[in-house]
Order: structure tokens, then sequence, then C-alpha cells
């Protein structure tokens, strides 16, 4: 039972990092599907009156052709934008078991970026992993079975003592007492058992002996996701740092670009350009973003960090719906578990 609590836990990890995953690929499917619509609209009325001026001869062949490849780069790079957004929506339909035509809204949250897993030491969170983490506590059960079934096979080396007792009577007239009481004890042992006990006993402790492996080379394979995920976490952070960046810097070449439209001072050729790459920095910025939050799950997965939700056959949708938010609220701000109370935790479970 406990073992199939701690792979409900490890579940629960995957589902929420699937969740958080198709959450932003929607809510950039949102931001950005009206902006792809025009940018594509844009491309191709463009590309209608380059392929006119090419046919009209009014300007030189190759240049015109070097002018409609530009176009059609970014068309396609618009087009390949357009059919990833439309995905994200029906993902998230799926893991919320909504209807897949049904259409919906997200709301973006606006503490989304809250990092205070970035701050803990390295210590610490090695202290959790090992108190924590899903994996090594059910190897810590498989090791409590393993033990257990070594005294299971060492009791079957003992012999069987079998009492009973019963209350007997007989209708034959010649018999003195017709009712009486009857008791008995049986002793039998079985020799076979007694020669296969060496055996037993060697396979027995080498159960033990394997559980006791697994476990430590869980422990060294979770110390490592530890450190990897940090570094993962970090790196994400930085990247979303410098994508966001980027888009503010995008957004502005592309507002001074509309902004030269209405003096009809460039291109149709720059417009498009500098939209679409405004479009592909917001686009890798939500990317950035959606890796940020998988890599914060991943971590916190690694050390056990859980929210703390009861079970969804006692609770009411509105019981249910608050608790999954405090829950969150407090995983996404790293308090899931006090790292005060690891210890304690660990040891109560070692003691159930």
């Amino acid at each position: 039972m406990l073992i199939a609590a701690e792979r409900r836990r490890k579940a629960m990890h995957l589902l929420v990092q699937d969740v958080v995953s198709a959450f932003w690929r929607t809510a950039s499917a949102q931001k950005l599907n009206e902006q792809v619509t025009l940018a594509i609209i844009n491309a191709e009325s463009a590309l209608e009156d380059a392929r006119r001026s090419e046919s009209e001869r009014v300007r030189s062949p190759i240049d015109a052709l070097r002018y409609q490849r530009q176009l059609l780069e970014n068309l396609r790079l618009l087009e390949n934008i357009d059919q990833e957004l439309s995905v994200g929506r029906l993902e998230l339909a799926q893991l919320m078991n909504a209807p897949l035509d049904m259409h919906f809204r997200v709301v973006e949250p606006d503490d989304r970026l809250a990092t205070p897993l970035l701050g803990m030491p390295m210590r610490q969170m090695e202290e959790l992993a090992m108190t924590h983490n899903a994996d090594i506590r059910e190897q810590q059960y498989s090791s409590r079975i393993a033990v257990e079934e070594t005294k299971r096979t060492m009791l079957k080396l003992f012999p069987n003592l079998s009492f009973n007792a019963g209350i007997r009577h007989d209708t034959d007239r010649y018999m003195i007492n017709n009712t009486w009481n009857e008791t008995g004890m049986q002793l039998s042992y079985n020799i076979f058992n007694l020669l296969a006990a060496p055996s037993q006993k060697r396979f027995a402790e080498a159960g033990v002996k394997l559980a006791d492996q697994r476990r430590m080379a869980t422990q060294m394979t979770v110390l490592a996701q530890v450190y990897l995920s940090r570094l993962q976490y970090e790196a994400a952070y930085r990247q979303y740092l410098r994508s966001d960046e980027i888009w503010h810097a995008d957004e502005k070449i592309a507002e001074h670009s509309r902004n030269r439209e209405m003096m009809q001072t460039q291109s149709r050729l720059e417009q498009v350009s500098n939209n679409t790459a405004a479009i592909v920095s917001l686009l890798r910025r939500y990317q950035s973003m959606a890796q940020v939050q998988n890599m914060r799950g991943k971590l916190q997965a690694t050390l056990g960090l859980e929210p703390d939700i009861g079970s969804v056959d006692e609770l009411s949708l509105e019981q249910l719906t608050r608790q999954v938010g405090d829950a969150m609220q407090q995983w996404q701000d790293g308090a899931a578990v006090p790292p005060a109370t690891a210890a304690a935790a660990a040891a109560a479970a070692v003691a159930k």
C-alpha cells in the first residue's frame, strides 16, 4: 500500500508537469493566434504584389525572385508557428478530460516566475531528496519487504504443531458413555525443508542484499538528479530572461516598423520580416517560460516536494478547487514540505 502511494505521488508529479507545459502552450496560442493570422495575410499580400511586379517586369527578375524568396521563408516560418500553436489547446483539453471541441481560455498568472528553489542550499536539497523522494522511499519499503520475507522463510523451517479439540457422540447402546470430549496435539516436520534450509536462507539473504544495493543505487541516482535538475532549472531561467529581453527589443523594432509603414518609408518585406521576428521572439519567450516551469517541476519532483491534495472521491468540486489552488501556490513558492519537518516525516514513515 505504501509503495502504491509513492507511485501515485510520481504519477501526480508527471501529470502536473504535463498540464503546466500544455497550459503555457495554450497561453502562447491565445496571445499569438491573431498576430500570426494578420502577419500571414500581410505576407501573402506582399507576395502577390511581388509576383505581379515580376510579371510586369517593374524591377530586375533576380531582385524580384530574391524578394519573393524572403517572403516565402517568412510565410513558412509563420505557418509552422501557427501549426505548433494549434496543438497546445488539444493537449490541455485531453489532460483536463474535457471535450476536444470545447473552446476555453486560460488566464496567465501574475507571479509565475517565483524562484525560491534557486536560493536553497544544495545540502538542504540533498536532505529533502533523501527523505522525501518517491523512488528512494519506494526502495526503502522494498528493503523492509525483503527483511520480512527472510523472517517468513526462516519460520517455515520450524516443525508444524497443531492442536484439536471437540465433542464426540455415538449412538451405540453397548458403550458406557455415548458422549465424550476429545483433545489432541500433532507435531509434524517436513524433512525436505531441513535439507533445503541452507539454500533458502542464502536466497533470502541475497534478496535483502539486492534490495539494499537497489536502494543505494537509487540514492546515488537521485543525488545526481538533484544537481542536474538544479543546473537545468537555473539555465532555463537564464534563457527565459534572455528571451524576454530579445522579445522586448523585437517588439520595439516592430512598433517602429509599423510607424514607418504609416509614413510609407519602408518596404512590405521589411514590415513582414520585423513582424515575423517579433512573433518568433514572443513564441520563444513563452517556450522559455514553459521550460522554466517544467524544470522547476522536475526539481520539485526530485526533492519530493508535492502539493498536499486529499482524495478526489471524498471532496466536493469547490473544496477540491480551493485545496488545489492553495497547494499549487505553496508548491510554486517552494514550501510544499517544510524543510524543518523533513527528518520527522521520514522517521514517521519508517515507524509505520
